[in-house]
Protein backbone atom coordinates (compact mmCIF):
# COMPACT_ATOMS: atom_id res chain seq x y z
CA UNK A 1 0.00 0.00 0.00
CA UNK A 2 0.94 3.42 -1.00
CA UNK A 3 1.88 5.93 1.48
CA UNK A 4 -0.50 8.19 -0.22
CA UNK A 5 -3.40 5.28 0.91
CA UNK A 6 -2.00 4.91 4.22
CA UNK A 7 -2.32 8.45 4.75
CA UNK A 8 -5.34 8.44 3.56
CA UNK A 9 -6.73 5.61 5.44
CA UNK A 10 -4.82 7.47 9.26
CA UNK A 11 -7.04 10.76 7.93
CA UNK A 12 -10.46 8.51 7.97
CA UNK A 13 -9.53 6.47 11.14
CA UNK A 14 -8.47 9.95 12.58
CA UNK A 15 -12.15 11.29 11.85
CA UNK A 16 -14.25 8.68 12.83
CA UNK A 17 -12.87 8.59 15.99
CA UNK A 18 -13.55 12.60 15.83
CA UNK A 19 -16.93 11.84 15.20
CA UNK A 20 -17.26 8.57 17.50
CA UNK A 21 -15.97 11.14 20.54
CA UNK A 22 -18.29 13.76 19.46
CA UNK A 23 -21.43 10.98 19.75
CA UNK A 24 -20.46 9.98 22.55
CA UNK A 25 -20.02 13.16 24.80
CA UNK A 26 -23.73 14.06 23.14
CA UNK A 27 -24.90 11.03 24.61
CA UNK A 28 -23.03 11.16 27.99
CA UNK A 29 -24.29 14.91 28.60
CA UNK A 30 -27.93 13.92 27.48
CA UNK A 31 -27.58 11.15 30.09
CA UNK A 32 -25.96 13.97 32.78
CA UNK A 33 -28.74 16.12 32.16
CA UNK A 34 -31.22 13.59 32.43
CA UNK A 35 -30.04 12.49 35.61
CA UNK A 36 -30.23 16.00 36.88
CA UNK A 37 -34.01 16.61 35.49
CA UNK A 38 -32.82 18.13 32.66
CA UNK A 39 -35.27 16.04 29.94
CA UNK A 40 -38.02 16.20 32.04
CA UNK A 41 -41.30 17.88 30.74
CA UNK A 42 -41.55 20.99 31.73
CA UNK A 43 -44.49 22.56 33.24
CA UNK A 44 -45.80 25.83 31.17
CA UNK A 45 -46.80 27.60 34.20
CA UNK A 46 -48.18 30.30 32.05
CA UNK A 47 -51.63 28.54 32.62
CA UNK A 48 -51.27 29.77 36.21
CA UNK A 49 -53.05 33.15 37.02
CA UNK A 50 -52.72 33.70 40.80
CA UNK A 51 -54.51 36.79 41.96
CA UNK A 52 -51.90 40.02 42.09
CA UNK A 53 -53.46 43.30 43.55
CA UNK A 54 -54.67 44.22 46.60
CA UNK A 55 -56.71 42.11 48.98
CA UNK A 56 -57.59 41.76 52.58
CA UNK A 57 -57.42 38.56 54.91
CA UNK A 58 -60.41 38.92 57.55
CA UNK A 59 -61.19 37.33 60.95
CA UNK A 60 -57.91 35.65 60.57
CA UNK A 61 -55.68 34.16 63.71
CA UNK A 62 -52.50 35.00 63.07
CA UNK A 63 -48.77 34.18 64.51
CA UNK A 64 -47.62 36.93 66.26
CA UNK A 65 -44.14 38.61 65.17
CA UNK A 66 -42.54 37.03 68.10
CA UNK A 67 -43.77 33.83 67.22
CA UNK A 68 -44.57 32.09 70.26
CA UNK A 69 -48.31 32.96 69.88
CA UNK A 70 -51.43 33.35 68.08
CA UNK A 71 -53.54 36.60 67.72
CA UNK A 72 -57.05 36.10 67.01
CA UNK A 73 -59.31 38.11 64.52
CA UNK A 74 -57.41 40.58 62.70
CA UNK A 75 -57.46 41.85 59.45
CA UNK A 76 -54.96 42.34 57.53
CA UNK A 77 -54.57 44.74 54.10
CA UNK A 78 -51.82 43.84 52.12
CA UNK A 79 -51.11 46.18 48.72
CA UNK A 80 -48.21 46.17 46.36
CA UNK A 81 -46.74 42.66 47.76
CA UNK A 82 -46.40 44.36 51.37
CA UNK A 83 -48.21 44.28 54.99
CA UNK A 84 -49.86 47.51 55.20
CA UNK A 85 -52.16 47.03 57.96
CA UNK A 86 -52.83 44.50 61.11
CA UNK A 87 -56.04 45.40 62.80
CA UNK A 88 -59.02 43.91 65.20
CA UNK A 89 -61.48 45.87 63.18
CA UNK A 90 -61.95 45.19 59.77
CA UNK A 91 -61.34 48.28 58.30
CA UNK A 92 -60.78 47.52 54.79
CA UNK A 93 -60.87 49.94 51.72
CA UNK A 94 -63.41 49.59 49.31
CA UNK A 95 -63.20 47.60 46.68
CA UNK A 96 -60.71 45.46 47.86
CA UNK A 97 -60.56 41.51 47.42
CA UNK A 98 -61.33 39.81 50.16
CA UNK A 99 -59.87 36.54 51.81
CA UNK A 100 -62.29 34.63 55.00
CA UNK A 101 -59.76 33.43 57.44
CA UNK A 102 -62.73 32.93 60.20
CA UNK A 103 -61.02 29.26 61.63
CA UNK A 104 -57.79 29.69 60.01
CA UNK A 105 -54.13 30.29 60.78
CA UNK A 106 -52.07 32.56 58.57
CA UNK A 107 -47.80 32.21 59.48
CA UNK A 108 -45.15 33.47 57.63
CA UNK A 109 -44.31 32.06 53.97
CA UNK A 110 -41.97 29.16 55.01
CA UNK A 111 -38.32 29.01 53.92
CA UNK A 112 -36.19 25.86 52.90
CA UNK A 113 -32.70 26.83 53.83
CA UNK A 114 -30.97 23.94 51.51
CA UNK A 115 -32.24 22.85 48.74
CA UNK A 116 -30.82 21.83 45.45
CA UNK A 117 -33.18 21.99 42.29
CA UNK A 118 -30.20 21.31 39.73
CA UNK A 119 -32.20 21.28 36.19
CA UNK A 120 -35.54 21.05 37.50
CA UNK A 121 -37.45 23.59 37.23
CA UNK A 122 -40.72 22.19 37.81
CA UNK A 123 -39.79 22.00 41.64
CA UNK A 124 -40.62 25.50 41.45
CA UNK A 125 -44.01 24.55 41.86
CA UNK A 126 -44.16 22.03 44.38
CA UNK A 127 -42.54 24.64 46.76
CA UNK A 128 -45.37 26.92 46.61
CA UNK A 129 -47.56 24.17 46.36
CA UNK A 130 -45.96 23.73 49.89
CA UNK A 131 -45.88 26.90 51.17
CA UNK A 132 -42.31 27.22 50.72
CA UNK A 133 -41.68 31.03 49.82
CA UNK A 134 -38.39 30.80 49.60
CA UNK A 135 -34.88 28.64 49.30
CA UNK A 136 -31.88 28.71 49.32
CA UNK A 137 -30.49 26.99 46.38
CA UNK A 138 -26.80 25.54 47.25
CA UNK A 139 -25.68 24.17 44.12
CA UNK A 140 -26.14 27.43 41.97
CA UNK A 141 -25.77 27.28 38.48
CA UNK A 142 -26.30 29.95 35.90
CA UNK A 143 -29.61 28.82 34.84
CA UNK A 144 -30.79 29.03 38.39
CA UNK A 145 -29.79 32.72 38.26
CA UNK A 146 -31.80 33.18 34.94
CA UNK A 147 -34.49 31.87 37.23
CA UNK A 148 -33.94 33.92 39.79
CA UNK A 149 -34.32 37.12 37.72
CA UNK A 150 -37.45 35.86 35.98
CA UNK A 151 -39.49 35.60 39.17
CA UNK A 152 -38.30 39.08 40.36
CA UNK A 153 -39.84 40.03 37.71
CA UNK A 154 -43.05 38.12 38.41
CA UNK A 155 -43.08 34.86 37.24
CA UNK A 156 -44.63 31.79 38.99
CA UNK A 157 -41.91 30.54 41.99
CA UNK A 158 -40.61 31.33 45.45
CA UNK A 159 -37.58 33.84 46.41
CA UNK A 160 -34.25 32.19 45.24
CA UNK A 161 -31.10 32.21 47.11
CA UNK A 162 -28.38 30.89 44.77
CA UNK A 163 -25.16 29.90 46.15
CA UNK A 164 -22.18 29.18 43.77
CA UNK A 165 -21.44 26.09 42.12
CA UNK A 166 -19.36 23.88 45.17
CA UNK A 167 -16.13 24.45 45.41
CA UNK A 168 -13.63 21.93 46.48
CA UNK A 169 -10.06 20.86 45.54
CA UNK A 170 -9.00 17.56 43.24
CA UNK A 171 -6.13 16.47 41.20
CA UNK A 172 -6.09 17.69 37.61
CA UNK A 173 -8.12 14.33 35.49
CA UNK A 174 -10.09 14.06 38.59
CA UNK A 175 -10.87 17.58 38.71
CA UNK A 176 -11.80 17.69 35.28
CA UNK A 177 -14.45 14.63 36.13
CA UNK A 178 -15.73 16.00 38.26
CA UNK A 179 -16.32 19.00 37.26
CA UNK A 180 -17.74 17.84 33.94
CA UNK A 181 -20.02 15.08 35.58
CA UNK A 182 -21.16 16.71 38.89
CA UNK A 183 -20.66 20.38 38.48
CA UNK A 184 -17.98 20.98 41.04
CA UNK A 185 -15.31 24.06 40.80
CA UNK A 186 -11.92 23.00 40.69
CA UNK A 187 -9.24 24.96 42.82
CA UNK A 188 -5.78 24.01 43.87
CA UNK A 189 -4.42 27.03 46.21
CA UNK A 190 -5.27 30.65 46.94
CA UNK A 191 -5.09 32.55 44.05
CA UNK A 192 -7.09 30.10 41.99
CA UNK A 193 -9.83 30.21 45.08
CA UNK A 194 -9.92 33.74 45.24
CA UNK A 195 -10.29 34.30 40.91
CA UNK A 196 -13.04 31.83 41.19
CA UNK A 197 -15.02 33.84 44.00
CA UNK A 198 -14.78 36.93 41.89
CA UNK A 199 -16.41 35.25 38.80
CA UNK A 200 -18.98 34.04 41.06
CA UNK A 201 -19.54 37.61 42.62
CA UNK A 202 -19.60 39.16 39.18
CA UNK A 203 -22.11 36.63 37.61
CA UNK A 204 -24.26 37.56 40.58
CA UNK A 205 -24.15 34.57 42.88
CA UNK A 206 -26.04 35.20 46.83
CA UNK A 207 -23.15 33.26 48.15
CA UNK A 208 -19.90 31.31 47.74
CA UNK A 209 -20.71 26.85 48.56
CA UNK A 210 -18.05 25.46 50.44
CA UNK A 211 -17.69 21.95 50.12
CA UNK A 212 -15.99 19.25 51.59
CA UNK A 213 -12.88 18.51 49.42
CA UNK A 214 -11.54 22.14 49.47
CA UNK A 215 -8.08 22.62 50.88
CA UNK A 216 -6.94 24.68 53.22
CA UNK A 217 -5.24 27.01 51.61
CA UNK A 218 -8.30 27.48 49.29
CA UNK A 219 -10.76 27.63 52.56
CA UNK A 220 -8.59 30.47 54.49
CA UNK A 221 -8.13 32.51 51.17
CA UNK A 222 -12.14 32.65 50.71
CA UNK A 223 -12.29 33.61 54.17
CA UNK A 224 -10.55 36.58 53.78
CA UNK A 225 -13.06 37.87 51.69
CA UNK A 226 -16.36 40.11 53.14
CA UNK A 227 -18.03 40.59 49.74
CA UNK A 228 -20.13 38.15 49.81
CA UNK A 229 -21.67 34.58 51.86
CA UNK A 230 -19.54 32.03 52.31
CA UNK A 231 -21.70 28.79 53.37
CA UNK A 232 -21.70 25.31 53.36
CA UNK A 233 -20.04 22.67 54.67
CA UNK A 234 -16.54 22.38 57.01
CA UNK A 235 -13.90 20.87 54.73
CA UNK A 236 -11.92 17.76 55.52
CA UNK A 237 -8.55 19.62 56.01
CA UNK A 238 -9.41 22.05 58.79
CA UNK A 239 -10.21 22.15 62.56
CA UNK A 240 -13.28 23.88 63.77
CA UNK A 241 -11.16 26.85 64.64
CA UNK A 242 -10.65 27.88 61.28
CA UNK A 243 -14.00 28.05 60.56
CA UNK A 244 -14.23 30.09 63.75
CA UNK A 245 -11.47 32.53 62.80
CA UNK A 246 -12.79 32.50 59.29
CA UNK A 247 -15.77 34.41 57.78
CA UNK A 248 -18.31 31.23 56.76
CA UNK A 249 -21.94 32.66 57.73
CA UNK A 250 -23.78 29.48 57.66
CA UNK A 251 -22.82 25.69 58.28
CA UNK A 252 -24.80 23.42 55.69
CA UNK A 253 -26.21 20.65 58.00
CA UNK A 254 -26.00 19.33 61.77
CA UNK A 255 -23.86 16.83 60.46
CA UNK A 256 -20.59 19.28 59.57
CA UNK A 257 -20.54 20.18 63.44
CA UNK A 258 -20.50 16.30 64.09
CA UNK A 259 -17.94 15.48 61.87
CA UNK A 260 -15.44 18.24 62.82
CA UNK A 261 -15.65 17.12 66.43
CA UNK A 262 -15.12 13.20 65.09
CA UNK A 263 -12.26 14.44 64.04
CA UNK A 264 -10.95 16.65 67.46
CA UNK A 265 -11.83 12.88 69.39
CA UNK A 266 -9.77 10.97 67.01
CA UNK A 267 -11.20 7.63 67.92
CA UNK A 268 -12.18 6.23 64.15
CA UNK A 269 -14.19 3.17 66.33
CA UNK A 270 -16.82 4.36 66.69
CA UNK A 271 -18.97 1.39 67.05
CA UNK A 272 -16.75 0.24 70.12
CA UNK A 273 -16.72 4.38 71.80
CA UNK A 274 -20.52 5.55 71.53
CA UNK A 275 -20.79 6.60 74.53
CA UNK A 276 -17.39 8.23 75.03
CA UNK A 277 -17.89 9.95 72.08
CA UNK A 278 -21.27 11.45 72.86
CA UNK A 279 -19.35 12.68 76.34
CA UNK A 280 -17.24 14.31 74.10
CA UNK A 281 -19.96 15.92 72.20
CA UNK A 282 -21.77 16.95 75.40
CA UNK A 283 -18.41 18.41 76.64
CA UNK A 284 -17.24 20.74 73.71
CA UNK A 285 -20.88 21.99 73.01
CA UNK A 286 -20.62 25.01 75.46
CA UNK A 287 -17.43 26.16 73.56
CA UNK A 288 -18.46 24.92 70.36
CA UNK A 289 -22.03 26.99 70.75
CA UNK A 290 -20.16 30.29 72.13
CA UNK A 291 -17.63 30.21 68.91
CA UNK A 292 -20.87 29.75 66.75
CA UNK A 293 -22.86 32.49 68.23
CA UNK A 294 -19.56 34.64 68.76
CA UNK A 295 -19.30 34.39 65.21
CA UNK A 296 -23.08 34.66 64.40
CA UNK A 297 -23.19 31.77 62.40
CA UNK A 298 -26.11 30.04 61.34
CA UNK A 299 -26.26 26.29 61.35
CA UNK A 300 -28.95 24.37 58.90
CA UNK A 301 -30.29 21.13 60.31
CA UNK A 302 -30.88 18.48 57.45
CA UNK A 303 -32.07 16.05 59.86
CA UNK A 304 -34.95 13.71 58.89
CA UNK A 305 -32.34 12.23 55.87
CA UNK A 306 -30.29 11.09 58.93
CA UNK A 307 -33.82 9.70 60.82
CA UNK A 308 -34.51 7.94 57.38
CA UNK A 309 -31.25 6.80 56.35
CA UNK A 310 -31.05 3.47 58.29
CA UNK A 311 -34.65 3.03 56.82
CA UNK A 312 -33.19 3.57 53.12
CA UNK A 313 -30.86 0.94 53.41
CA UNK A 314 -33.27 -1.92 55.40
CA UNK A 315 -36.78 -0.53 53.87
CA UNK A 316 -36.36 1.03 50.89
CA UNK A 317 -39.49 -0.12 49.18
CA UNK A 318 -41.46 1.16 52.51
CA UNK A 319 -39.90 4.32 52.56
CA UNK A 320 -40.37 5.21 49.01
CA UNK A 321 -44.24 4.48 49.30
CA UNK A 322 -44.42 6.89 52.43
CA UNK A 323 -43.09 9.62 50.27
CA UNK A 324 -44.99 11.53 47.83
CA UNK A 325 -42.31 10.25 44.97
CA UNK A 326 -45.10 10.63 42.17
CA UNK A 327 -43.32 14.67 42.23
CA UNK A 328 -39.78 14.31 42.28
CA UNK A 329 -38.59 14.37 39.01
CA UNK A 330 -38.48 11.47 37.34
CA UNK A 331 -34.85 11.97 36.07
CA UNK A 332 -33.33 12.38 39.50
CA UNK A 333 -35.36 9.62 40.77
CA UNK A 334 -34.47 6.94 38.55
CA UNK A 335 -30.73 7.86 38.57
CA UNK A 336 -28.01 6.63 35.93
CA UNK A 337 -25.86 3.81 36.58
CA UNK A 338 -22.47 5.20 34.94
CA UNK A 339 -22.11 7.50 38.61
CA UNK A 340 -23.01 5.20 41.38
CA UNK A 341 -21.39 7.25 43.95
CA UNK A 342 -21.86 10.29 42.82
CA UNK A 343 -24.80 10.18 40.81
CA UNK A 344 -28.83 10.43 42.28
CA UNK A 345 -31.30 8.02 42.06
CA UNK A 346 -34.00 6.93 44.43
CA UNK A 347 -35.49 3.86 42.84
CA UNK A 348 -33.70 0.01 43.92
CA UNK A 349 -31.76 -0.19 40.62
CA UNK A 350 -29.50 3.09 41.24
CA UNK A 351 -30.29 4.21 44.97
CA UNK A 352 -26.59 4.84 46.03
CA UNK A 353 -27.72 4.52 50.15
CA UNK A 354 -28.82 1.52 50.28
CA UNK A 355 -26.94 -1.97 51.20
CA UNK A 356 -24.63 -3.51 47.83
CA UNK A 357 -25.99 -6.74 46.88
CA UNK A 358 -24.80 -9.68 48.31
CA UNK A 359 -24.00 -7.73 51.58
CA UNK A 360 -23.10 -10.20 54.52
CA UNK A 361 -25.76 -10.38 57.65
CA UNK A 362 -22.64 -9.57 59.85
CA UNK A 363 -21.72 -6.56 57.67
CA UNK A 364 -24.90 -5.51 57.55
CA UNK A 365 -25.01 -5.72 61.13
CA UNK A 366 -22.06 -3.61 61.64
CA UNK A 367 -23.15 -1.08 59.11
CA UNK A 368 -26.22 -1.21 61.31
CA UNK A 369 -24.62 -0.23 64.33
CA UNK A 370 -22.40 2.87 62.46
CA UNK A 371 -25.05 4.58 60.87
CA UNK A 372 -27.99 4.28 64.00
CA UNK A 373 -24.56 5.76 66.04
CA UNK A 374 -23.73 8.46 63.67
CA UNK A 375 -27.74 9.81 63.20
CA UNK A 376 -27.80 9.95 66.61
CA UNK A 377 -24.35 11.84 67.12
CA UNK A 378 -26.08 14.45 64.33
CA UNK A 379 -29.31 14.94 66.35
CA UNK A 380 -27.69 15.04 69.36
CA UNK A 381 -25.18 17.66 68.06
CA UNK A 382 -28.36 19.87 66.41
CA UNK A 383 -29.72 19.55 69.92
CA UNK A 384 -27.01 20.82 72.25
CA UNK A 385 -26.45 23.72 69.69
CA UNK A 386 -30.20 24.38 69.88
CA UNK A 387 -30.47 24.22 73.75
CA UNK A 388 -27.38 26.76 74.32
CA UNK A 389 -29.09 28.95 71.49
CA UNK A 390 -27.65 28.81 68.31
CA UNK A 391 -29.44 29.84 65.41
CA UNK A 392 -30.72 26.59 63.39
CA UNK A 393 -32.34 26.89 59.80
CA UNK A 394 -34.65 24.42 58.79
CA UNK A 395 -32.72 22.88 55.53
CA UNK A 396 -33.48 19.88 53.87
CA UNK A 397 -31.04 18.75 50.93
CA UNK A 398 -34.09 17.98 49.04
CA UNK A 399 -33.84 16.20 45.84
CA UNK A 400 -30.83 14.06 47.31
CA UNK A 401 -32.80 10.15 48.00
CA UNK A 402 -36.18 10.50 49.01
CA UNK A 403 -36.49 13.80 50.41
CA UNK A 404 -39.22 15.27 47.18
CA UNK A 405 -38.61 19.08 47.25
CA UNK A 406 -41.83 21.10 49.10
CA UNK A 407 -42.83 18.20 50.63
CA UNK A 408 -39.69 17.19 52.18
CA UNK A 409 -39.39 20.58 54.48
CA UNK A 410 -42.53 19.50 56.55
CA UNK A 411 -41.00 16.45 57.42
CA UNK A 412 -37.62 18.24 58.44
CA UNK A 413 -39.65 20.49 60.54
CA UNK A 414 -41.36 17.11 62.56
CA UNK A 415 -37.65 15.95 62.75
CA UNK A 416 -36.72 18.97 64.49
CA UNK A 417 -39.69 18.60 66.81
CA UNK A 418 -38.98 14.94 67.22
CA UNK A 419 -35.17 16.40 68.51
CA UNK A 420 -36.31 18.49 71.33
CA UNK A 421 -37.68 22.38 69.42
CA UNK A 422 -41.12 23.32 70.65
CA UNK A 423 -43.24 23.73 67.92
CA UNK A 424 -42.92 27.60 68.21
CA UNK A 425 -38.95 27.18 67.76
CA UNK A 426 -39.84 24.88 64.87
CA UNK A 427 -41.59 27.11 62.98
CA UNK A 428 -39.04 30.05 63.78
CA UNK A 429 -36.36 27.85 61.95
CA UNK A 430 -38.35 28.00 58.67
CA UNK A 431 -39.64 31.59 59.13
CA UNK A 432 -38.45 34.34 61.13
CA UNK A 433 -34.49 33.23 61.49
CA UNK A 434 -34.05 32.16 58.22
CA UNK A 435 -35.39 35.45 57.03
CA UNK A 436 -32.98 37.54 59.50
CA UNK A 437 -30.43 35.71 57.65
CA UNK A 438 -31.25 36.54 54.45
CA UNK A 439 -32.10 40.34 55.59
CA UNK A 440 -35.39 39.56 53.01
CA UNK A 441 -37.96 41.73 55.06
CA UNK A 442 -40.33 38.45 55.44
CA UNK A 443 -40.39 36.02 58.16
CA UNK A 444 -42.83 37.97 60.42
CA UNK A 445 -46.36 38.98 60.34
CA UNK A 446 -46.37 42.63 60.76
CA UNK A 447 -46.95 46.02 58.96
CA UNK A 448 -44.15 46.70 56.59
CA UNK A 449 -43.21 43.13 55.60
CA UNK A 450 -43.30 41.28 52.71
CA UNK A 451 -46.49 39.60 52.28
CA UNK A 452 -44.76 36.06 51.95
CA UNK A 453 -47.32 34.25 54.35
CA UNK A 454 -48.82 30.46 54.17
CA UNK A 455 -52.88 30.31 55.47
CA UNK A 456 -53.64 27.07 57.41
CA UNK A 457 -56.51 25.13 58.30
CA UNK A 458 -55.42 24.17 61.11
CA UNK A 459 -52.92 25.47 64.48
CA UNK A 460 -49.29 24.77 63.79
CA UNK A 461 -48.83 25.41 67.70
CA UNK A 462 -51.12 22.95 68.46
CA UNK A 463 -49.27 20.30 66.04
CA UNK A 464 -46.92 20.80 63.75
CA UNK A 465 -47.96 18.57 61.57
CA UNK A 466 -50.45 21.21 60.55
CA UNK A 467 -47.74 23.37 58.77
CA UNK A 468 -49.10 20.70 55.83
CA UNK A 469 -52.59 21.50 56.59
CA UNK A 470 -52.47 24.56 53.57
CA UNK A 471 -55.34 26.47 52.32
CA UNK A 472 -53.89 29.23 50.47
CA UNK A 473 -50.01 30.76 49.67
CA UNK A 474 -49.50 34.25 49.07
CA UNK A 475 -45.41 35.36 47.88
CA UNK A 476 -45.10 38.70 46.72
CA UNK A 477 -48.73 39.54 47.13
CA UNK A 478 -49.86 37.06 44.17
CA UNK A 479 -51.93 34.66 45.69
CA UNK A 480 -52.50 30.96 45.16
CA UNK A 481 -55.56 29.63 46.43
CA UNK A 482 -56.03 25.61 47.11
CA UNK A 483 -57.60 25.15 43.60
CA UNK A 484 -55.16 27.16 42.23
CA UNK A 485 -51.76 25.14 43.96
CA UNK A 486 -53.47 21.78 43.04
CA UNK A 487 -53.87 22.29 39.60
CA UNK A 488 -50.12 23.21 39.97
CA UNK A 489 -49.31 19.68 41.55
CA UNK A 490 -51.20 18.05 38.90
CA UNK A 491 -49.48 19.40 36.03
CA UNK A 492 -46.40 18.50 37.61
CA UNK A 493 -47.17 14.86 38.50
CA UNK A 494 -48.22 14.80 34.59
CA UNK A 495 -45.09 15.83 33.34
CA UNK A 496 -43.46 13.54 35.37
CA UNK A 497 -45.47 10.61 33.96
CA UNK A 498 -44.94 11.71 30.58
CA UNK A 499 -41.21 11.30 31.04
CA UNK A 500 -40.83 8.44 33.35
CA UNK A 501 -39.18 5.29 32.09
CA UNK A 502 -39.46 3.33 35.32
CA UNK A 503 -43.19 2.46 36.69
CA UNK A 504 -43.27 3.66 40.09
CA UNK A 505 -47.50 2.24 40.46
CA UNK A 506 -46.41 0.25 43.61
CA UNK A 507 -45.49 3.29 45.29
CA UNK A 508 -48.02 5.48 44.96
CA UNK A 509 -49.95 6.58 47.47
CA UNK A 510 -53.84 5.99 47.79
CA UNK A 511 -56.02 8.44 49.55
Amino acid sequence: MSKKKIFKWLKYFFLLNIVLLIIFAFLANRERSRMYGGLTEVVDTRQFTPYEGSFAIKNVTILSPEGDSLLPNRTIVIEKGLITTIDTISNIPKQTKTIDGNGKYLIPGLIDSHVHMFQSPNDLLLYLANGVTHVREMIGTEEHLSWREEIKKGGIGPDLYVASPRLASFDFWEGLFMSYTQGYSNVTNASDAKEKVVKYIEQGYDGIKIYSQLNRESYLAISEIKEIDVVGHIPIHLDLKDVWNGNQREVAHFEEIMNGLFREFGNPQLRENKETFFNFIDERSDAVSEALLKNDIAVTSVLWGWHTHLRQKEDLDGLLSEVEIEYVNPGISEGIKYIPEGGLGWLPQFNRVKYPEGLSEESKNKRRLFWSIYAEACERVGKNLHDRGVKILAGTDNNLSVKVPGFSLHQELQSLHKMGMSTSEVIRSATSAPAVWLNNNAGIIDSGYKANLVLLNKNPLENIMNTKTINTVIVRGQVFDRKLLDSMLNAVKDANDTSRTVDITSYMQID
